[in-house]
């Protein structure tokens, strides 16, 4: 992120930017470090093994993403969100 990038922090725009497209984002791990990511919740963007099938009832806590950089889930806690940006 660059000092002329616009930082969101709203938890539910993060949630609807990461179902449209790719999300750089930052927040604070459990463990106190700082996690900077490349995140999606979009379905063509997950490879067709590893979509959110829907089982699971959403957590009001956590939020879960594809980490785009790492191939896997992972998840953060909202009220730890520093920011994002949406990708082009």
């Amino acid at each position: 992120m660059t000092k002329e990038t616009v930082i969101c922090h709203d938890i539910v725009a993060l949630e609807a930017a990461l179902k449209k497209g790719v999300v750089h984002m930052v927040y604070l791990k459990k463990n106190g470090a700082m996690r900077d990511a490349h995140d999606t919740r979009a379905s063509a963007l997950i490879p067709e093994g590893y979509r959110a099938q829907g089982r699971r009832k959403p957590s009001p806590l956590t939020l879960a993403y594809w980490d785009t950089d790492r191939g896997g889930w992972r998840c953060l806690l909202r009220n730890r969100l520093m920011g994002f940006v949406e990708e082009q």
